[in-house]
């Protein structure tokens, strides 16, 4: 039976509508909005930090004296009287050159200088007799004058060989390289019979009587910080555990470092007996010399945004209605590099948004995340907040 085809095309045509109508329905079912959830954000009090009345530092140990020796001629080396590890006095012999040149040298110039002497006492006698000569009228004025050219001359050469004699005498002890104080030897960089160049670095050496820390304290500290040439501070060392020395404040830089914005503290101490501090070790400096400070309050950095006229905004989170509201603040330094100090604005006890402050408006209704317990204002401080400064 042959099928009618504009009853077929009907057929599937009214078929495709019923489907699609049912789709839309499905489709509006399951947009349908649903219940809009709060944003949850942290919060917390604004933080009442009192000043540290301890400092401590992170520096290293190294020694009063550190040097690199080498010698001031050139020549070969043919003994080496101290290795690493050996103390040494100072004056003593470390290492020698050849001084065979040197040594020569010197005849040379004696041999020279006797005859310059020699030269120099006939140019005297014969300026003597010339000016005797000329005060009679018997010699003309240039002879006179070259006579006593000749005889300044002959004693101007005397004064050169003498000169070249001291210098080749001192090159002659310069074969010898001398400690310059009491220390220990530290490194030698040089084999036995090497020929060696001046200012070729042959040895080190330093003096572990007297040791020096070097540490680094941070801008925000140094203006609070007592510096007195000679005051006293603790040094206590991590691989001496329970043992305390006193270090002396030597010396220290007032210009801060261009990149950590640091300043530089030197601190001195004698050496103790058993030896148990050595150059290298890391060590800590504790230091209690510090001017009065107030209590400062300070808020996460996070915490704090801007508004339209470039005032600082924190935002305010109230408990009863759970909506949060915008507050101006006036803020000082950082307090560290994640705490900025608030000189006005708060009273501490708001509680305020700690994350999140970017995507907030007034009057939203927000979901708090485990709210800090506020301080007292400015009663007492958090549990374990001295040891986290």
């Amino acid at each position: 039976m042959t099928r009618n085809p504009r009853k077929a095309f009907a057929f599937y045509f009214g078929a495709f509508i019923i489907m699609a109508l049912m789709s839309c329905s499905a489709g509006e079912k399951a947009s349908e909005p649903k219940a809009e959830t709060q944003r949850r954000v942290p919060v917390a009090y604004p933080q009442l930090i009192s000043p540290q009345t301890v400092h401590n530092y992170p520096g290293e140990i190294r020694a009063s004296k550190e040097t690199n020796l080498s010698f001031r001629v050139d020549g070969p080396l043919i003994d080496i009287q101290k290795k690493p590890g050996e103390r040494v006095l100072k004056e003593e012999l470390l290492m020698q050159l050849d001084p065979r040149d040197y040594r020569d040298r010197i005849k040379i110039l004696e041999a020279e200088l006797d005859g310059a002497l020699a030269r120099a006492n006939k140019a005297s006698q014969d300026f003597t007799r010339a000016k005797q000569l000329f005060e009679k009228d018997v010699i003309a004025k240039a002879d006179y004058d070259l006579a006593r050219s000749n005889s300044s001359s002959a004693n101007a050469a005397v004064k050169n060989i003498r000169a070249q004699l001291s210098v080749a005498k001192h090159q002659l002890k310069d074969t010898s390289l001398r400690a310059p104080y009491d220390g220990i030897v530290t490194a030698q960089l040089a084999e036995n019979h090497e020929m060696i160049r001046a200012g070729q670095i042959v040895m080190r050496m330093h003096d572990v009587s007297t040791l020096e820390i070097n540490t680094n304290i941070p801008e925000n500290d140094i203006g609070f910080l007592v510096l007195q040439k000679g005051s006293n501070a603790v040094l206590t060392v991590p691989s001496l555990r329970g043992r305390f020395f006193t270090a002396t404040l030597k010396e220290w830089s007032t210009e801060a470092d261009k990149t950590t914005r640091t300043y530089e503290v030197t601190f001195t101490l004698q050496a103790p007996e058993d030896q148990s501090l050595l150059p290298g070790m890391t060590a800590e400096i504790t230091l209690q010399n510090l001017k009065a400070r107030k209590p400062v309050m300070t808020v996460p950095l996070d915490a704090v945004t801007a508004d339209r006229e470039g005032n600082s905004v924190i935002w305010v989170y109230d408990e009863e209605s759970g909506v949060t509201t915008p507050k101006k603040i006036i803020t000082a330094d950082m307090y560290d590099d994640r705490r900025i100090i608030v000189d006005g604005g708060l009273n501490g006890n708001e509680l305020i948004v700690t994350g999140g402050v970017h995507f907030l408006v007034e009057g939203m209704q927000i979901e708090p995340l485990k709210p800090s317990t506020p301080d007292t204002q400015y009663s007492g401080q958090r549990k374990g907040q001295e040891s986290a400064l």
